[in-house]
């Protein structure tokens, strides 16, 4: 049977965003061609990623349903961000961007669904954190 709703959260890690890259040499293949070496800009996102995924897993085996969304989904979650004592701004508008947010959780959401492309409609935002950095999630059949 599929799962109708889920939600979890992770707390107690920043937010990484996914997707920017970094230029860090080349590399020499077996056959002697020198290929460009290119790797995440962001140092954080595998920790970020695998807190993300164990979240959810832990979740997962808490609500004793196991099953997998099946057909579209809908994806609301709001990213909670350190925000730096010298900041006053009320909302963060500065890196990381809220799209680069979206593409590390949804990558790492792999046990929920059969894939990413089942998200048909997405509503993310992001806000300076009261406490602990982290994001919260809601996944649901859609309509």
């Amino acid at each position: 049977m599929a799962r109708n709703s889920f939600s979890f959260t992770v707390f107690g890690f920043e937010p990484r965003p996914q997707g920017s890259k970094k230029y860090v040499g080349q590399r020499t293949t077996a056959a002697g061609n020198k290929i460009p070496l290119i790797i995440e800009a962001s140092p954080g996102l595998p920790v970020w990623r695998k807190a993300v995924a164990d979240a959810v897993a832990q979740a997962m085996q808490d609500s004793g349903d196991l099953s997998k969304f099946e057909g579209a989904v809908k994806v609301e979650a709001v990213f909670y961000l350190t925000r730096k004592k010298s900041v006053t701004r009320q909302y963060p508008t500065v890196p990381p961007d809220v799209d680069k947010l979206a593409r590390s959780l949804l990558d790492s959401l792999k046990g929920v669904w059969g894939d990413d492309s089942q998200v048909v409609r997405l509503e993310v935002s992001k806000k300076y954190a009261s406490g602990e950095s982290g994001v919260a999630v809601t996944i649901s059949n859609y309509p």
